[in-house]
């Protein structure tokens, strides 16, 4: 039994000890954050992913207004 918890225990740090350390941002030493911000918000991927969500959202206002307006 005392082996079990001191192996649950061990998972439990090694689980904390590598999820701290993914979640970690990756700055290039040479780039600032800001710099980053710029990249991502251009890159092609992100576009889409904005553009389909506006979409989205522009469907579902339009469904609630409907629904509202009975």
């Amino acid at each position: 039994m005392r082996n079990r918890i001191i192996a649950v225990c061990g998972l439990v740090v090694l689980a904390f000890v590598l999820g701290t350390r993914a979640g970690r941002v990756q700055v290039k030493s040479r780039e600032s954050v800001g710099h980053q911000v710029v990249r991502l918000w251009d890159a092609p991927r992100s576009r889409r992913r904005r553009r389909k969500a506006a979409t989205r959202a522009a469907k579902k206002a339009k469904k609630a207004l409907r629904d509202f307006r009975g």
